[in-house]
């Protein structure tokens, strides 16, 4: 689809920023910003009904006999023919005084209210036309507001670029019909100039439709043209039964089989594209060791890329004591390595006598190149943008095996609809033996919570608290929350004479001094410490018993089962206690119904949504996932007749174009 510019408009530079600001950078662009909500205002209403207190949609027609000019608002006081008056106010709107003029009619849709108490009417920020009064009795679309940019303008624009845009019809005439659904054409007029309520209801299921046929198609077509085979093969993994005998502990019957089914894909050829999901603390690491450990017995390199600088030298640390013994290099590449170190590290990739690397997105810079790359593994991957995801993988030979790793799991037939069929998915379900289930409680007590922590450290346990800001903020938005600054600053005060040592860490802080705090705390050095979410990954201290999660209600449910599984590492009970006023909060009662990861991000994703897994957005509502979760009979309607489609040439040559498009 040629894809119109928005200067087509006829709009100036200004506006043209303004619309870039919203995303909207051509027509196409525009007519996908769709309204938000709907007023109905084919009917006019006299002044003298407007009798309700909290406001309703109305549309009046009026003259303007008064204006008045504020620092941030401008007032018109309008007559009616009824005699009515009202007082109409654009607040931050300062372009609305060069257009309304005393002794014109307009016609003001919006919100109008009545005022009890002085017996007057008032209208706020309304639209409001001069032109044609009858040709503005409809149902008119509300949009969110671009800044700068009056809603009249706004709708001209749309209007506009509702003779220029492309309505032609991408789904052929069995679909359309099959599915009852509204032409192209008539979705667009029905969704930004509706006639009536059913045109609306109509376009609504139309866009809905496109946007999971969208998804579907996207999905599908990914596995079309993923190689199920792979000349990468690994048919060798005699260390490994050796290897598992010198380990202090005994794997749980999960990781052996995921363990035994990614090998067997190794060593039959088949192309390795798996996600291994696994709770907080199940395991999931030691596989990915096992997994880079068979990639060097058959002589290919793996790498081991890591969200955070510390959770890749913990890895490294643990993987190079392993990789050491059985005689393989194992190196590590973060942003702090040395120039001299990293230059000895990038030759020795190139060249193979590095078999393993561990690190963070240093790994996908220009300048590493890899000899006979076998493997990549990615952990914590929730915590990677899609982006960053593919470009290791665009380092690698085509064949390459892909193994990603995840604490916030997602149920596997929404994870299968999601990744598409091609991709495997394991969970790991058992915890490691001994493993205590963490008590989760939810309280307002500070006093109380800090009385508790005292009497965990008298055991010799240690405790986290976890803040959502690192300085206390005079934002109206962040009345209430405590910072790490005012925490420390409290929890010092109140063990002033107990011995008791207490350190803190933030993001603003050098990654060297970040790293020797958790390092004293890792030795028993520091009993409390008190720290943003950047502990929220890679900090495994076994000692620690007690997670402290101050202003709970501010953070995510997938971040909070996160943040409580840095206790509960080692054989002791261990406590996540949740500081918040919020006691009937859905989210904060869900954490302390259940420990396990499933439950919590099927809780999560109704709560908030997934991330988008085909875009690169990875954070907030997902509308295609979301739709899925919300229309599922549609939505494997939809995949069942794009695998028909798929089947069948004559249909499928009517379909090229758009999956052309789509998947570039």
């Amino acid at each position: 689809m040629i894809q119109i510019g928005i200067s087509a408009l006829g709009i100036n530079k200004g506006k043209i920023r303004q619309f870039n600001s919203k995303g909207i950078y051509t027509v196409e662009d525009l007519i996908k910003f769709l309204p938000r909500d709907y007023l109905d205002f084919r009917e006019n209403t006299p002044i003298a009904n407007i009798r309700d207190e909290n406001g309703l949609a109305v549309s009046v027609i009026g003259k303007v006999i008064d204006t008045k000019e504020g620092d941030n608002y401008f007032k018109a006081k309008i007559i009616d023919n009824s005699n009515k008056r009202m007082t109409i106010t654009w607040f931050n709107q300062k372009y609305v005084k060069n257009i309304i003029e005393v002794g014109k009619t307009y016609n003001f849709c919006g919100i109008g209210v009545f005022n009890r108490q002085y017996f007057s009417r008032q209208m706020i920020n309304p639209m409001y036309f001069d032109e044609d009064l009858k040709k503005y009795k409809r149902i008119i679309p509300i949009y969110s507001k671009i800044q700068g940019m009056s809603d009249n303008y706004l709708l001209r624009s749309i209007n506009t670029a509702l003779a220029l845009v492309d309505k032609s019809e991408y789904l052929d005439v069995e679909v359309v019909d099959k599915f009852s659904l509204y032409k192209r054409k008539d979705t667009i007029k029905a969704i930004h100039q509706p006639d009536n309520l059913d045109d609306i209801k109509m376009a609504k299921q139309r866009i809905l439709f496109d946007d999971l046929f969208y998804f579907a198609s996207k999905l599908l077509l990914r596995d079309s043209l993923c190689s199920k085979l792979s000349q990468i093969k690994m048919k060798k993994a005699y260390t490994i039964n050796p290897f598992l005998k010198t380990l202090p502990f005994t794997l749980t019957n999960d990781q052996l089989e995921v363990a035994r089914n990614i090998f067997k894909d190794l060593r039959d050829g088949r192309k390795v594209s798996a996600l291994i999901q696994g709770d907080v603390g199940s395991g999931k690491t030691i596989v990915a060791f096992i997994l880079m450990l068979i990639a060097a017995e058959n002589e290919y390199q793996s790498a081991l890329m890591c969200p955070t600088q510390v959770l890749a030298k913990q890895h490294f640390s643990e993987l190079k004591e392993i990789g050491e013994k059985m005689e393989y290099k194992v190196e590590l590449l973060t942003g702090d390595t040395k120039t001299r170190k990293k230059k000895e590290i990038l030759k020795s990739l190139k060249t193979g006598e590095v078999d393993m690397v561990v690190g963070t997105h240093a790994i996908i810079s220009k300048e590493v190149e890899f000899n006979n790359l076998g493997l990549t593994i990615i952990d914590e991957e929730h915590r990677f943008g899609v982006i960053q995801r593919e470009l290791i993988n665009e380092k690698t030979n085509e064949g390459v095996h892909t193994v990603t790793m995840s604490a916030t799991p997602i149920p596997r037939s929404l994870a299968l609809s999601i990744y598409g069929d091609y991709t495997q998915i394991y969970n790991i379900n058992q915890m490691p033996i001994g493993r205590k289930p963490i008590i989760t409680k939810l309280t307002n007590n500070e006093e109380e919570t800090y009385l508790f922590m005292k009497e965990e450290i008298k055991k010799g346990r240690q405790c986290y608290v976890v803040c959502p800001l690192i300085e206390e903020s005079n934002s109206d938005k962040m009345k209430g929350v405590l910072s790490v600054d005012e925490v420390y600053a409290n929890i010092k005060r109140y063990y002033l004479n107990d011995n008791i040592k207490v350190s803190m860490i933030t993001g603003n802080m050098k990654q060297a001094d970040i790293e020797t705090e958790i390092n004293k705390f890792t030795k028993g050095d520091i009993d409390i410490l008190i720290s943003t979410t950047i502990i929220e990954v890679g900090v495994n201290i076994p000692n620690s018993t007690v997670m402290v999660i101050q202003n709970a209600e501010r953070f995510g449910l997938a971040q909070l089962h996160q943040l409580r599984g840095r206790v509960g590492r080692g054989n002791y009970q261990s406590y996540c206690i949740l500081i918040s006023n919020f006691k009937d909060s859905e989210k904060l009662l869900a954490m302390t119904n259940t420990t396990n990861g499933f439950e919590i991000a099927e809780a999560d994703l109704k709560l908030r949504g997934a991330g988008d897994f085909i875009g690169t957005k990875q954070s907030g509502d997902n509308k295609y996932v979301m739709l899925m979760l919300a229309y599922p009979k549609l939505f494997n309607d939809i995949k069942k007749e794009i695998k028909e489609i798929f089947d069948d040439k004559k249909r499928y040559a009517w379909y090229s174009k758009y999956f052309e498009e789509i998947n570039e």
